[in-house]
């Protein structure tokens, strides 16, 4: 009897520790159970910025992992999944790629602002130059080691000199910062209401070059804090396919996972620097020089929009090539 008793009690010491460790053995299939890299934002507003402006790119921020049932679609959270995608080229850790079809699922990029800092009355003068551009980076990083900086530059800050105004206000570059070893990678954005909002306000404002085409109402109501949007889009999803920051988020080997020399080639080039950048002024299906493409027009404020975010609140994203179809992706 001892003997069956322990031979009882010995096989449901087992069955629990089964249990205990399946659910770990099988989550290495699920890809819900993928862990996400977290991006972190440190927001430097550097000068004079309305409340809408400020209420407006915090929305948006928050919008890129807003992909729950009951808001509207198109998300802007399906936007960024296509950034999302291009980590599929990537060695990203064994756990993201499935045995059963050997392909790799694209892990989650969470976007969060974990500082906000405001200068107001522009330390550093209301002309950007080279010189001072990095003195902007290394305020917005502060103290913090693992952050992303972005400088917001208000409509007072003449920024034309470094190359903002000449077809896009915004910049994702990487800047020495005193005392690091490493540049460190940034995003610098202009508000251009005021300096050149023919080239980088349109479609909210008459475009300088090519064909003009229509203008519309910005959804905010703000051609400022709309614009701001569009630019900031461009510069995080440039960033974020960026295989600089594909390493720091997710400690990942730097060259595709598949071994065929030939197969590597096509998997390349199929994934392209600046994919925002890429589709500029290409808000919708069947755009054009001088057309928008297919975006919508809300019946009651006027406002121009073609995604939705949190609240459902409403954006005119800018477009992102997708390297799956190899053309520009619209939410519409």
């Amino acid at each position: 009897m001892a003997m069956a008793s322990a031979s009882s009690s010995s096989s449901s010491i087992s069955i629990i520790i089964f249990l205990l460790l399946a659910p770990l053995c099988l989550s290495r299939e699920s890809p819900s159970q993928i862990p996400n890299g977290t991006l972190d934002l440190s927001l430097l507003w550097y000068g004079q910025f309305t409340p809408t402006q400020k209420e407006r790119v915090h929305d948006f921020i928050e919008a890129l992992n807003f992909d729950a049932k009951e808001g509207l679609d198109p998300k802007v959270s399906a936007w960024w999944k296509v950034v999302e995608s291009y980590q599929e080229r990537f060695e990203v850790k064994d756990i993201y790629r499935q045995k059963k079809s050997n392909r790799t699922v694209a892990p989650r990029i969470k976007v969060k602002v974990v500082r906000s800092y405001v200068d107001e009355k522009m330390k550093y003068g209301k002309e950007l130059t080279l010189g001072n551009g990095e003195k902007l980076v290394e305020t917005a990083i502060g103290n913090m080691s693992k952050v992303v900086p972005v400088v917001l530059l208000s409509a007072q800050v003449r920024a034309h000199g470094v190359g903002f105004c000449d077809g896009t206000c915004q910049h994702n570059a990487l800047a020495k910062i005193k005392g690091q070893k490493e540049p460190r990678r940034y995003i610098m954005v202009s508000n251009p209401e005021v300096e050149c909002p023919g080239e980088c306000a349109w479609p909210f404002h008459t475009a300088d070059k090519g064909p003009r085409g229509m203008t519309y109402q910005p959804a905010s109501g703000e051609v400022g804090a709309d614009a701001l949007v569009i630019q900031l889009a461009t510069g995080l999803a440039d960033l974020a396919t960026n295989p600089d920051l594909t390493k720091s988020l997710f400690k990942s080997e730097t060259t595709p996972y598949n071994d065929d020399v030939k197969k590597n080639h096509e998997s390349s080039s199929m994934y392209i620097v600046d994919p925002a950048t890429k589709c500029t002024r290409v808000f919708g299906s069947g755009a054009f020089p001088g057309f928008t493409g297919r975006i919508r027009v809300d019946p009651i404020t006027g406002g121009a929009f073609n995604s939705h975010g949190i609240n459902h609140l409403k954006f005119l994203i800018p477009s992102i090539w997708d390297p799956k179809t190899k053309s520009c992706w619209t939410p519409m």
